[in-house]
C-alpha cells in the first residue's frame, strides 16, 4: 500500500505543478483549476502531505480568488509542518489581508510568524512593510 500511495502522490504532484505552470505561462485559469484537482487527488493518497495543502491553498487565494478555502488549506499545511512552512504563513497572511472584510489581526499574526521563520530577504521586507501598514491603520 505504501508504494502505491507514494507513486500516486508523486504522479499527482507532477501533474499539478505542470498545470500550475501552464496556468502561469498562458494565464490559463482552467490550468489552475486542474492543478487544484491534481493536488486534491494527491491528498487522497497522502493526506498528511503539507506541501500539497500549501500549493493548493496558494492557488486558491492567488489565482482562483477563494480566500476562505486558501486559509483552510494553508492552516492545514502549517498544522502538519509548522517549521517547514514559513511561506504558508506568508500566503495565509496575504489571503487574510486581501479578503473582504480583511482579517487584519490574523494577517499581522501571520506576517510576524513569517518573520520568525522565513529566510528570503525580499519576502521578509514585504512582510515587514505590511506589518507597518497594519500598525498605521
Amino acid at each position: 500500500m505504501f508504494a502505491w500511495s507514494f507513486l500516486a502522490t508523486g504522479w499527482w504532484i507532477y501533474w499539478g505543478l505542470l498545470f500550475r505552470g501552464l496556468g502561469n505561462r498562458f494565464a490559463w485559469k482552467e490550468g489552475y483549476r486542474r492543478a487544484v484537482g491534481c493536488f486534491t487527488r494527491g491528498l487522497a493518497a497522502a493526506p498528511q502531505n503539507a506541501s500539497l495543502y500549501y500549493w493548493r491553498g496558494t492557488l486558491y487565494w492567488r489565482e482562483l480568488g477563494d480566500p476562505a478555502q486558501a486559509e483552510a488549506d494553508l492552516t492545514r499545511a502549517i498544522e502538519l509542518a509548522p517549521h517547514k512552512m514559513a511561506r504558508a504563513f506568508l500566503n495565509r497572511a496575504f489571503a487574510r489581508w486581501y479578503t473582504f472584510p480583511p482579517n487584519r489581526e490574523g494577517a499581522a499574526e501571520d506576517f510576524r510568524a513569517y518573520l520568525e521563520r522565513g529566510k528570503d530577504p525580499y519576502w521578509r521586507h514585504v512582510a515587514q512593510e505590511h506589518l507597518e501598514q497594519l500598525a498605521a491603520m
